[in-house]
């Protein structure tokens, strides 16, 4: 936000047909012309004369005092804005500029299915989805999309054969259901390095890559933290305000949006007689 308010000044001054460029010491800030005529007039009066009709001084100086006020009180209110954020948000802005590599090669592939509440592939039921699903071929390396430290490798639970990765600053990335883990717990891993096979253990209807991000153990949308990172290196400020997309507030309203294309497909191609429904979703 800090870098806002310079910039509106500067689009101000420039937008404004009777402001020139703002000055760099206590001359008014107004065009070359006027300024040229109310520097004349003062030195004129420094002798007791008088160049310039009053009226036109008058003008010009009713220009220069409501300028600068607008200026004043510009600033102020940019300053309390930028207050305001920081106070609001400098806890909950997550820096996630640490996350730079995809996890599976064109992680932009079919996405079987995505983060937040879904129907449930196995029980049918409406639950929430903490991370999104890549479908992947069996075997496909998987790598670690930041810096970080391994804090579990191993199994567990519905993930099957799982990693967690530690980034700091609350920041942590999960790769499930894999069928080899290549890392073990404690190890320092590079953006890119290899840490397991895509494969179908723990919950899962078919292989492919579980990806959770979570921050200080919040799960967020994977893609939608990816597309943020990206951002905050390559433009910080547009970065942070993306970042509020993955405030708890919203997250936790999250929907799977893969679930309204399946559903469409299902409903234009009837099942076989003597035939159950066949679950599309990956887990």
């Amino acid at each position: 936000m800090s870098r806002l308010g310079p910039a509106l000044l500067a689009l101000a001054i420039t937008a404004s047909p009777v402001v020139a460029a703002p000055a760099t010491n206590a001359m008014p800030l107004l065009g070359p012309d006027a300024r040229g005529a109310l520097m004349l007039e003062r030195i004129a009066r420094a002798f007791d004369a008088s160049l310039v009709p009053n009226a036109m001084i008058d003008e010009l100086v009713q220009v220069q005092m409501g300028v600068r006020n607008a200026f004043h009180a510009m600033s102020d209110r940019m300053a309390a804005v930028s207050a305001s954020l920081t106070e609001a948000f400098a806890l909950t802005i997550p820096d996630l500029t640490v996350l730079t590599a995809q996890p599976i090669a064109e992680m932009a592939m079919e996405e079987s299915s995505g983060f937040g509440w879904r129907d449930d592939p196995i029980r049918h039921d409406r639950r929430y989805h903490g991370g999104t699903d890549f479908r992947a071929k069996h075997g496909t390396p998987v790598v670690v999309a930041g810096d970080g430290r391994v804090v579990f490798a191993g199994r567990q639970g519905g993930y099957g054969n799982v990693v967690y990765v530690d980034h700091g600053g609350g920041l942590v990335t999960r790769y499930g259901h894999l069928s080899r883990i290549e890392t073990t717990k404690d190890a320092t891993l590079v953006a890119g390095q290899k840490l397991g096979q895509v494969g179908c253990t723990g919950r899962c209807t078919g292989p492919h890559l579980h990806f959770e991000v979570r921050l200080d153990g919040r799960a967020v949308d994977p893609v939608t933290a990816m597309a943020v990172a990206d951002l905050e290196r390559e433009a910080p400020l547009a970065g942070k305000l993306a970042a509020f997309a993955l405030s708890p507030e919203i997250q936790a309203k999250a929907r799977d949006h893969s679930d309204d294309k399946k559903a469409a497909r299902a409903k234009g191609r009837p099942e076989r007689a003597n035939r159950g429904k066949r679950s599309q979703n990956l887990w």
